[in-house]
């Protein structure tokens, strides 16, 4: 299906760019987020009219991101979780735990901001974990997994 871009999308295109994807792809997830729009021949009118626009508005949402990201990066919150006599989790920390920890000590970070590309967490100790705050701009931050 070909469509034509309203944002730029990592390894897609830029704002403009008419790319061809997968119909689903384009149906449930680009088209409701508005960022990309079937390759008409009035869509693609509209979008060159309206380049300057959109490439404003996704440059200040990469502004805000690189701002917030610079409050969140370097930042730690402890988890304590059940461990078995032999100092093992019962369970395991995932991207649902790491945000309310950090929630709770007010930093707001949503739960599919959260990179853990080796799964969940499944060891005492300091992680390093990846927040993506926006596709181009992430920050670092340290869980403390304590036993409870």
């Amino acid at each position: 299906m070909k469509i034509i871009l309203l944002d730029k999308i990592q390894r897609l295109g830029e704002i403009g760019d008419i790319v061809d994807v997968n119909s689903g792809y384009a149906r449930n997830f680009l088209i409701p987020q508005k960022k990309a729009a079937f390759a008409s021949d009035k869509n693609i009118a509209e979008v060159e009219a309206r380049k300057d626009e959109l490439a404003a508005a996704s440059a200040d949402m990469l502004t805000k991101a690189e701002a917030r990201a610079e409050t969140i990066n370097g930042k730690t919150c402890e988890i304590a979780v059940p461990v078995t006599e032999e100092g093992a989790l019962y369970g395991s920390v995932g991207t649902r735990e790491i945000s309310e920890a950090f929630t709770n000590i007010d930093i707001e970070i949503d739960k599919s901001e959260v990179q853990l590309p080796d799964g969940p967490i499944k060891e005492i100790g300091d992680h390093l974990i990846t927040i993506a705050v926006h596709p181009e701009v992430s920050a670092e931050v340290t869980v403390k997994v304590l036993a409870e």
